[in-house]
């Protein structure tokens, strides 16, 4: 587990995505645990680095791909925490709605993450604990969400970001709602320059440091 900022840090074995920890005051976030394959790897990391951020009290998925939810499940019954995620994802996982895009409708009949006994839906407004503060983001999927710790900001697969912090979209085949995802992607550069924010976390490339000491990198 590798410390990317003060109580934030990204998991070294989550698979299919990165996956992360925010450690609150008694709380502990695991933040999109990657494919089911390697739920067993991120339970032994989570367990092993209880001596820096205690256990697991909160999974928390940006949104119901796979990639990022695959192992909540198993990680939910493993380490008795409660899964946190939107209500419009919560329901395409459920199966009792349908997925954005016939390609999203095809990757689901082929794919689908496990759904987890004990789902806590949250609005766009909410805080998973004291500063982890959830932020609508709509389009990749229609309840995808980005999550904010102070300086540093988890946007999952909202957007693609570059080296140099800049985001722009991803491809669009893998786009539910286009217009929703152009919207986000705006909203989210506006909120980076805004909130100051430090570190850019996605969910297929490296954090990406923009700001150091208030300027610009």
């Amino acid at each position: 587990m590798r410390r990317i900022a003060d109580r934030c840090y990204q998991l070294d074995h989550s698979s299919g995505a990165n996956g992360y920890v925010v450690v609150g005051d008694g709380r502990a976030a695991l933040i999109d645990p990657g494919f089911g394959s390697g739920a067993h790897k991120v339970a032994a990391e989570v367990h092993a680095a209880e001596a820096i951020t205690g256990p697991i009290t909160d999974i928390v998925l940006t949104h119901y791909d796979p990639d990022h939810a695959g192992a909540a499940a198993r990680l939910q019954r493993e380490l008795g925490a409660p899964v946190r995620m939107s209500a419009p994802d919560a329901a395409i996982l459920r199966g009792e709605a349908s997925p954005p895009s016939r390609m999203r409708r095809f990757s689901a009949r082929v794919m689908r993450a496990a759904y987890p006994d004990q789902v806590v839906e949250f609005a766009d407004d909410a805080h998973i604990f004291d500063g982890l503060a959830v932020v609508a983001a709509p389009g990749h999927t229609p309840g995808h969400v980005a999550l904010q710790w102070g300086r540093v900001l988890f946007i999952g697969d909202a957007a693609m970001v570059s080296g140099e912090g800049v985001l722009r979209d991803f491809p669009g085949f893998l786009i539910g709602d286009k217009p929703q995802a152009a919207a986000t992607l705006a909203a989210l550069t506006v909120r980076i320059g805004e909130e100051r924010i430090e570190w850019i976390c996605a969910g297929h490339s490296a954090p990406v440091r923009v700001r150091s000491a208030g300027t610009l990198t």
